[in-house]
């Protein structure tokens, strides 16, 4: 009998930290682990905060665009999972002979894309940044480019588990350095530079056709640095999409590196009970 994937009493675990369990994927064992003192070297591309001691960041995942990266991600999963397989087939699993099918009973849930418990600020060490963590059923952003940012680092919650181009809809907050592709080379440029983004970021991850009304566009200061701030709500009407609108916060900051940090919050309306996340992602930005 094979059992379900989830998370069970590590094989290779003897002599080692008690309490340490492994996943095992349905067909054979993975390299992550949890508890023990493990821990914390299975935590995904992010630097986080847990309670005041900063995580160690890990593996960054392939890149992908907000709205539909999670079908790449699984697809990248599954070469991975062959590749695994491959090699355990050609030299054994690890520590010894084949080991036997686990017992029933697994804790199913995933080991990607978790904060662990304690999780207070999420830290952005490209940026030179780090905000507020929003609480249980956020989930880290594993990708580590997109077209708009040399870095990602940040937080989604799925909104619509699928999308028409097969994707899943999310709301999420975003950071990273600002790609090359934009120039600028001070704040005094930013007026001017945060137009070509916000269309980017139109272009890449909504609805086509969309039409945008802006609620603010203005410098500011966060943090002492000086920076660039545009609101706006954008609207379609596009069949298969459960949200007709989202709410959208770029921001450009200044932080003495070389490019601007990029800060991006968007909150799809059929969860607008969430737009306050925005104000609180600005309000609460640090200097690393």
């Amino acid at each position: 009998m094979t059992a379900a994937p989830g998370w069970y009493d590590d094989p290779d675990s003897a002599g080692g930290p008690l309490g340490r369990q492994r996943w095992w994927n349905g067909a054979g064992w993975s390299d992550v682990t949890r508890g023990g003192e493990a821990v914390a070297a299975q935590r995904p591309s992010y630097d986080v905060l847990t309670g005041g001691r900063p995580e160690r960041p890990g593996l960054q995942q392939r890149p992908g665009q907000r709205r539909t990266w999670l079908p790449f991600a699984l697809i990248g999963g599954a070469v991975l999972l062959i590749v695994v397989l491959a090699l355990t087939l050609m030299s054994g699993t690890r520590g010894g002979p084949a080991i036997a099918d686990p017992p029933a009973g697994p804790s199913t849930t995933d080991p990607g894309n978790t904060f662990p418990p304690g999780t207070v600020r999420i830290l952005d060490p490209d940026a030179g940044i780090s905000y507020v963590y929003l609480g249980e059923g956020w989930r880290e952003l594993d990708f580590s480019m997109r077209p708009e940012m040399l870095s990602v680092h940040g937080q989604y919650i799925i909104t619509q588990e699928t999308v028409p181009d097969g994707g899943q809809f999310i709301a999420e907050c975003s950071s990273g350095l600002l790609a090359a592709q934009f120039g600028g080379s001070g704040a005094e440029d930013y007026a001017g530079l945060i137009e070509p983004v916000s269309q980017s970021f139109r272009s890449n991850y909504y609805p086509a056709p969309n039409e945008a009304d802006v609620l603010s566009s203005e410098a500011i200061t966060v943090a002492g640095r000086s920076g660039y701030l545009l609101k706006f709500d954008l609207t379609w009407d596009v069949s298969g999409y459960d949200s007709t609108g989202e709410r959208v916060s770029l921001l450009l900051l200044d932080t003495g590196k070389e490019r601007p940090a990029v800060v991006y919050v968007s909150v799809p309306n059929t969860h607008a009970e969430l737009y306050g996340v925005i104000d609180q992602i600005i309000a609460s930005i640090e200097l690393l």
